[in-house]
């Protein structure tokens, strides 16, 4: 018997307002003039000039979306009624973000895509690469990925990596306390398909056949706090599992695996402590330092010394992103991260409103408040798991007040982000 067939929640719209203020994120014209000076730039542009038989620069697929050169494009295109031909100035075609440029003639751009790709090259198969940028792509456009450094790069990926997994297995947001029939609800009307078959998969084949299921039960394993359950979820990680990480210490057994129970006390499983992610902004966030640094800071280390300088996965909340503490000089042991409080951004800048309106946000940033965190990944977009979503990123804008940065989401009500922690592993442009 479907037991949740007539029963739906009422859907809250997600309203977005710009916010006519000082920006922080990248304007069409700031994008406009990076372009500009890349196509002016001898050493990177290859073909900006019209082919001798032609009078064209590109050839836009206007199905795919994707920019070539005029000779590539003539030649892949099968269909011409796809084929859209343009004399137009690169920077002008990619302001408009339905387009990109081709991965395999970039336009006639020479971008670090490039050396990433070749560089990955020597470790990865073919698939694993094409993964890899349908991963990207997922993101952000191929264009704005490879004009950042080698070290950002790998530091996006991260990120995109526990975010594809959060968005194609994580079907909460802090729903430890709600009951099936309002975990089933939330599921179906915001998880992606694959989230919400994973969600039926476990009513179906780990609950159901240990439990009986009722609909105002609590049944999603969840973090106690000492004796008493919290609101956040735990949810098995098959990405750090497969990556071999280390499993990690635990208080709670002498074998070190954690007994999973849900809110109403039952025992549902066990497992490792860092083979699980927790439903919470800043568990989110807590995950993307845990993989980054054991896969790319301590790769060559033992499998159980890949447990991130023994980040916290499940207890790491927002308030130990806004200060120097125990959490927060794991990230900057690494020498890839750097804190910056808002006052010393103000100190740094004047104390003046009208002196730091310049200030912008630099990919891979994390914004932190209390009560939220999230990566900036430019273009005015965000990754974070504060909702449930399926999508891959969220919009978002900012603007600058004398108390933080404050977004234009309804949600964050206007709360100002207070700290930002940016990624400084490798200057933000070409290399």
């Amino acid at each position: 018997m479907e037991i949740f067939s007539k029963i739906k929640y009422f859907r809250v719209a997600l309203l977005l307002s710009l916010i006519p203020l000082f920006s922080v994120s990248c304007t069409k014209q700031e994008r406009s003039e990076i372009i500009i000076n890349e196509i002016e730039s001898e050493t990177t542009h290859t073909q900006s000039t019209p082919d001798a038989y032609s009078e064209y620069r590109y050839v836009i697929n206007r199905r795919s979306g994707k920019v070539h050169t005029y000779n590539h494009g003539i030649e892949i295109i099968e269909n011409p009624d796809n084929i859209l031909k343009t004399n137009e100035k690169l920077e002008k075609i990619l302001e408009d973000e339905k387009y990109d440029i081709c991965l395999t003639c970039y336009a006639g751009l020479d971008l670090n895509l490039k050396k990433y790709k070749k560089k990955t090259n020597d470790s990865k198969t073919n698939k694993q690469i094409d993964e890899e940028i349908a991963l990207i792509e997922k993101y952000m456009r191929l264009y704005e990925f490879g004009q950042l450094d080698t070290e950002t790069q790998k530091f996006l990926i991260c990120i995109f990596e526990v975010g594809n997994w959060y968005v194609n297995n994580v079907y909460t947001q802090l729903g430890g306390q709600k009951s099936a029939l309002e975990i089933n609800s939330i599921a179906a009307d915001n998880a992606s398909e694959n989230a919400y078959k994973r969600w039926r998969d476990y009513l179906d084949k780990e609950y159901y056949s240990k439990y009986e299921l009722r609909t105002e039960k609590r049944i999603l394993p969840v973090v106690y706090d000492g004796k008493d359950s919290t609101d956040m979820v735990t949810y098995r990680c098959d990405l750090f599992k497969n990556a071999g990480y280390g499993k990690g210490d635990n208080i709670y057994s002498k074998s070190g695996m954690q007994t999973l129970k849900n809110a109403e006390g039952e025992e549902i499983d066990r497992e490792w402590k860092n083979y699980c992610v927790v439903d919470d902004s800043s568990k989110f966030a807590a995950a993307v330092y845990y993989h980054y640094i054991n896969k790319e800071i301590l790769k060559d280390q033992k499998s159980e010394n890949k447990t991130a300088y023994d980040i916290d996965l499940w207890g790491t909340n927002s308030e130990k992103y806004l200060t120097n503490n125990r959490f927060t000089n794991k990230l900057l042991r690494t020498q890839k991260f750097e804190l910056h409080t808002w006052d010393d951004i103000k100190n740094n800048n004047q104390t003046n409103v009208d002196q730091i309106n310049e200030f912008r946000l630099k990919i891979g940033d994390l914004l932190c408040r209390k009560g939220n965190v999230e990566f900036y990944i430019g273009n005015n977009k965000v990754v974070s798991w504060g909702r449930v979503h399926k999508t891959h990123t969220l919009n978002k804008s900012y603007y600058i007040s004398n108390n933080g940065m404050i977004s234009s989401d309804l949600e964050d009500k206007n709360k100002p982000y207070t700290t930002i922690i940016s990624f400084e592993g490798g200057k933000h442009g070409k290399q």
